[in-house]
């Protein structure tokens, strides 16, 4: 009886650039966060909450808060893989964790806690998700849970 894989996290991949390396032979701490928040941000466009939603709603995600862990080193050349999951969100917040891990060994290498706003770009002030964010968010969510993804 042949048994189905279970289905793989979003994530996003890239590999560790040479001109990321700082003078101690790793990634640079400011190339980690990049990475957790540009490569974070696509896989919510996976969603349907990245530049699309932006384009069609002239709203965003303002990032107000983030608490980034340095776990392990990766050095260059390194792949490395981006999973995001959503915490939690209300009517004008969500909060997400998003992890870096190297791809390979699959070791957890750096994570980040990042709480964003949802702000109309046309004022520049924080406004309630549209139906169609919260309905995605909410989407989002009952994946996350569905697949067992919330704590992995």
């Amino acid at each position: 009886m042949k048994t189905s894989q279970p289905k793989a996290k979003p994530h996003e991949l890239a590999v560790v650039k040479d001109e990321w390396i700082d003078l101690y032979g790793h990634m640079n701490m400011a190339y980690y966060v990049q990475l957790l928040d540009e490569l974070g941000h696509r896989i919510l466009g996976q969603f349907g909450l990245g530049e699309g939603y932006t384009l069609e709603h002239n709203c965003g995600l303002f990032t107000v808060e983030a608490n980034v862990k340095y776990i392990r080193e990766v050095r260059a050349g390194d792949p490395l893989r981006v999973e995001l999951t959503p915490v939690r969100f209300d009517d004008k917040r969500l909060v997400t964790q998003v992890d870096l891990y190297h791809h390979e060994q699959n070791y957890l290498s750096a994570s980040m806690c990042q709480t964003a706003l949802h702000v109309d770009l046309g004022t520049r002030r924080v406004r309630p998700f549209t139906a169609t964010a919260t309905s995605r968010l909410q989407g989002l969510k009952d994946e996350f849970a569905a697949n067992g993804w919330m704590d992995s």
